[in-house]
């Protein structure tokens, strides 16, 4: 299968919007805040990973671990970076920390900073504020990536956080013309429409176990294609 290619299904399509509406928004009038969100294995993180690397993004990933400091370290170092302003090891205070993150996207407008399992960051207030202080104090967009219910979630914790977001985008579970570009794209084997139906029929919408599908599709054909074709047509026939 061919690896490491961000196939536009349409999760992948509407994410995109998400991110070209704050790009295009009134800067001056709109904060840059959107959160993705959805169930697991519908493709967010390898979504987040793999536009931030494909656009120049920042990509951070929160752990249960991330303080509001250890979150400012991150940030710093993933902006000097970016920026091609070689490593950097942050050292000083919290604050300090954020207003250096803080000048630097006031020197670079159009930075994009995807923070993916902010659902970690619930847990603790000032980690939250301090990623609100960020979207508030400069033109940067920030895309908080999260679980399912993390939408509900932010509306609980606080209700301002959540009127400053202007974009929502719930992931949705796979179609069937998301299974056929994807075979399309992603695999090296021919895959006729009866096969898309076995792959969408047995993935029931997740997108983590159609790819898990379609490689051991391409496995088991490149051991013994006639066999492995015998094999999926009598499931087939049995669906």
């Amino acid at each position: 299968m061919k690896q490491g290619k961000l196939v536009p299904i349409h999760n992948v399509r509407k994410a995109d919007e998400c991110i070209d509406f704050l790009l295009n928004r009134p800067r001056l009038e709109m904060v840059g805040l959107g959160m993705l969100y959805g169930r697991p294995g519908l493709g967010k993180t390898t979504y987040a990973r793999r536009i931030a690397c494909t656009r120049g993004y920042v990509y951070i990933r929160l752990e249960a671990t991330t303080t509001p400091k250890t979150f400012a370290k991150e940030l710093l170092q993933s902006l000097y970076l970016n920026f091609g302003m070689g490593d950097y090891l942050p050292v000083g205070p919290c604050n300090t920390l954020y207003k250096q993150c803080t000048r630097l996207l006031h020197a670079h407008e159009d930075t994009v900073i995807i923070i993916d399992e902010i659902d970690y960051a619930f847990r603790y207030p000032g980690l939250l504020g301090s990623i609100r202080d960020l979207v508030d104090q400069t033109l940067a967009v920030v895309i908080l990536v999260g679980m399912q219910n993390a939408k509900d979630r932010l509306n609980q914790i606080n209700a301002y956080y959540f009127d400053r977001c202007n974009y929502f985008y719930e992931f949705e579970t796979i179609s069937k013309d998301d299974i056929r570009l994807l075979t399309q794209e992603m695999m090296n084997c021919p895959c006729p429409e009866s096969l898309v139906n076995y792959i969408h029929f047995n993935a029931a919408g997740n997108l983590r176990k159609a790819i898990k599908i379609m490689h051991m599709i391409e496995l088991r054909s490149k051991m013994n294609p006639i066999q492995a074709m015998n094999e999926i047509n009598a499931k087939l026939g049995a669906l």
